[in-house]
């Protein structure tokens, strides 16, 4: 056998030995039988899903030290409503691990013995498993899960004179919106209450971190609401109540609004864009600062990890991985510190609502000291990954580009953004491939066949060197 073979061998281990966690189905399974006794007489899960899945890969003379962590949603039917939602954490090691890992785990990190009690260790898979919402991490989330406990973190004395204390309320649910595991949760509280017999109800969201990251991104938020009130076409967020130290949270009111994906189309898409691009521009010329920098060799560095763990799980791949590893190198742009400015960090539609004719902004937990180009490409790049036909999407990538150009002092090159669109859809292949949907390898190779014409998109999205959007729009659409 010749090195590069015992190499590849090597590096294959842990791609291996994870396998069976990317299955759905089969680790829901698993999990409902190994922890039945936990779900408090519930019937078998109807579907499990992967929500969020994070690979620790080190080098091959340390690969059993890597390490994967894996989300799982369960549905489970229960007895008392319609449907329940149960949350698993897993994290996956090599070798044996997991023990020397639950040994160091705290005995005040463990809620006591019996079924049911969490966390636990799993040796047959060699993990360790927690169960929303308990997290390795944010131990005080239970604080803010349960209605009872949560009660006297809200930001009372904020809220709207209407909206009695906490022993005035006839009903407080809550819902997860968001969970990342061992960083941050979002979640939905509704608060109910009658007057003189007429029933009444305010949503609230909180979002706890594991650290002090919260109160540095509340300051944030509650600088671009009072932009948004000293200049309403500016940028639209929801409104910051408080941020509560003892539990991490930030406290918002509810942002009313419609996922902009599901409402842009032909129609709308100029104006609702051009929106976009206002609130984005007026994001990066804040002049606010963030304990984060981002550098064109941090992307860099990142792009050759993701490249090599893709070409480890998928080595059909490995040629075109490479050839774009060395695109990305040979032309990466030199970019000063000085050209830095604060940036969103995760722009895309995901993170937008449609207010009416206003485009709203949320999630501002990404924002970190980078080129602004990113969050143009990184926008472009998530529009192939929307039901949107491909004229459409060419008009909506050169709207895009054209109204931030019109909005901003500085250029945005085309090489430039075609180098951060390569690196986006990096980004989207790496993802795409550890969610484990059906067809992903084919989904792998279609987005690494975008990214290598990356150069032909940048072109297509600077429409407005040859006539305007508008004007581009309606010629191909005749």
């Amino acid at each position: 056998m010749t090195m590069i073979s015992q190499n590849n061998e090597i590096a294959n281990v842990p791609i291996a030995a994870f396998a069976r966690f990317t299955d759905a189905k089969a680790m829901g399974d698993l999990l409902w039988q190994r922890l039945a006794a936990g779900f408090d007489g519930q019937d078998r899960p109807t579907a499990c899903a992967i929500v969020y899945v994070r690979y620790k890969h080190l080098k091959a003379q340390s690969q059993l030290k890597s390490s994967l962590s894996v989300c799982y949603r369960l549905d489970v039917p229960s007895r008392r409503e319609d449907r329940h939602e149960a949350l698993f954490y897993v994290k996956a090691y090599l070798g044996g691990r997991s023990q020397n890992e639950w040994e160091k785990l705290a005995d005040s990190s463990r809620t006591g013995p019996g079924p049911g009690t969490f966390p636990i260790h799993v040796p047959e898979l060699d993990a360790i498993v927690w169960r929303f919402p308990h997290d390795p991490v944010l131990t005080h989330l239970p604080e803010v899960i349960d209605a009872e406990r949560v009660r006297p973190h809200l930001p009372w004395e904020l809220l709207p004179n209407s909206v009695p204390g906490p022993g005035g309320l006839t009903d407080l649910t809550n819902r997860v919106a968001h969970y990342l595991p061992e960083k941050s949760c979002t979640t939905r509280y509704d608060l109910r209450w009658q007057t003189a017999g007429t029933p009444h109800e305010l949503t609230l969201y909180g979002k706890t971190f594991k650290g002090e990251e919260g109160k540095e991104i509340y300051e944030r938020v509650m600088h671009f609401w009072h932009t948004s009130r000293q200049d309403p076409g500016s940028i639209t967020v929801a409104q910051p109540l408080a941020y509560t130290e003892t539990v991490k949270t930030i406290w918002q009111q509810a942002l009313v609004g419609v996922p902009l994906a599901r409402v842009i189309d032909e129609t709308n898409f100029e104006h609702y864009l051009a929106s976009a691009a206002t609130g984005l521009a007026t994001l990066h010329k804040s002049r606010l600062a963030s304990s984060r920098t981002v550098t064109i060799d941090d992307h860099l560095v990142e792009s050759r990890k993701k490249s090599l763990k893709l070409g480890q799980a998928i080595p059909l791949l490995t040629a075109p991985l490479q050839a774009l590893l060395r695109r990305l190198e040979t032309d990466a742009p030199s970019v000063a510190s000085a050209d830095h400015t604060l940036i969103h960090g995760d722009f895309q539609f995901g993170n937008l609502l449609a207010q009416d004719d206003r485009v709203a902004f949320f999630d501002f937990d990404d924002c970190v000291q980078g080129d602004p180009t990113r969050d143009v490409a990184n926008f472009i790049v998530y529009l192939h990954f929307y039901d949107f036909s491909p004229t459409l999407l060419d008009a909506m990538g050169s709207t895009f580009l054209t109204s931030y150009q019109r909005v901003v002092e500085w250029e945005v090159p085309a090489e430039r953004l075609a180098w951060h669109l390569r690196v986006q859809f990096l980004n989207k292949a790496y993802r795409a491939y550890f969610q484990q949907a059906a067809g992903t390898e084919q989904e792998v190779q279609r987005i690494l066949d975008l990214a290598s014409n990356a150069t032909r998109l940048a072109s297509k999205c600077a429409l407005s060197g040859v006539g305007t959007p508008t004007a581009a729009w309606r010629r191909s659409s005749w």
